[in-house]
């Protein structure tokens, strides 16, 4: 009789009808086992979760400051008389963020707001720009365009380069009588030829501020293609203050800033994977020539951003060096 109960327990255990303390093993055994399995999944999960999510930190905080680092160095030498101010930073969907800096004009100690530069960068390392066109009105007097911060709406400054022939040039100091004499104003100014650093601080007035230097960084198919092109179509386009390339004055020790610029230019050639490799290394061989390295004796100023009031700029009426002027910000005293 015992024989056949546990012979028949046998069965009912294969059969998967066992409710004996064997079964109950098993099934126990089986839950533990598909716990287990599912405890790791989880904790695979929840790694591969955090890995992810650490190394996607990781990378687009590598891109964030890569683009911070290209547009720092090449603002110093771009973007005349424009300062940056802190960049803010925000997230444009997963592969992609976005910089904003913000920044503004000096003008005879005033700040002035000017539009900000936005970029977007990827996770991947690439960067663009948010392009906004300025604005450009006809001049009623000269019939001239003008050119406007889409932002401010205060005017944008033009350059002449001294070895281009333009159809018309603009001359904005018969405009100064316009102005109250207790106005500030920005004035873009272009040399007939070229001249060092040192001869243009010789030259410029000095009750009249040297705030930038526009550099030569032309090269000589460059200049034979702007005078083809004005040749050809007879535009009067000179170049506008975000298509040159220069440098601040230095308030304390004018001779650091060729020097500074030099720098900012060899650190530019730095960072190959830079935005601006390029650009930065067409300036530095088109400064350099023939000569083995750049240096200060390299630097030819073709033009400067002053500031002053109207009295202060009429003296530079009448002086040979000058070849055109074009207003820039104006504002009064506070």
């Amino acid at each position: 009789m015992t024989e056949n109960i546990k012979e028949q327990e046998l069965n009912d255990f294969f059969d998967g009808k066992s409710t004996s303390t064997i079964s109950k093993v098993v099934k126990k055994a089986k839950r533990k086992t598909i716990l287990r399995n599912m405890g790791i999944s989880l904790f695979v999960i929840v790694f591969l979760l955090i890995t992810l999510s650490l190394s996607w930190l990781f990378i687009i905080r590598g891109s964030q400051e890569k683009a911070m680092r290209d547009i720092e160095l090449f603002s110093r030498i771009t973007n005349p008389n424009i300062e940056l101010l802190e960049s803010q930073n925000e997230s444009n969907g997963v592969f992609e963020g976005i910089l904003t800096f913000n920044r503004y004009k000096e003008i005879e100690g005033i700040p002035v707001d000017w539009s900000n530069h936005v970029v977007r960068y990827s996770l991947f390392g690439g960067m663009s720009r948010f392009k906004r066109t300025e604005i450009q009105i006809k001049d009623k007097e000269d019939g001239l365009d003008r050119n406007y911060d889409r932002e401010t709406k205060q005017r944008m400054m033009n350059f002449y380069h001294p070895d281009v022939s333009y159809s018309q040039i603009r001359n904005d100091l018969n405009t100064l009588n316009n102005f109250k004499d207790d106005t500030f104003i920005e004035l873009g100014v272009s040399f007939n030829q070229k001249y060092t650093p040192d001869e243009v601080r010789e030259l410029i007035p000095e009750n009249i501020t040297l705030k930038w230097y526009w550099v030569d960084t032309y090269s000589r198919e460059d200049i034979k293609s702007l005078n083809t092109h004005i040749t050809k179509y007879k535009p009067t386009f000179p170049e506008l203050a975000t298509e040159i390339y220069g440098f601040s004055e230095d308030p304390t020790d004018s001779s650091m800033s060729e020097k500074r610029f030099i720098d900012d230019v060899q650190s530019g050639l730095n960072y190959e994977d830079g935005k601006y490799f390029g650009e930065f290394n067409r300036i530095y061989n088109n400064l350099k020539g023939e000569s083995a390295n750049l240096a200060a004796e390299n630097i030819e100023i073709i033009g400067a951003v002053v500031t002053g009031t109207p009295k202060e700029l009429a003296e530079l009426n009448d002086m040979d060096m000058i070849r055109a002027t074009v207003l820039g910000v104006t504002v009064k005293p506070y």
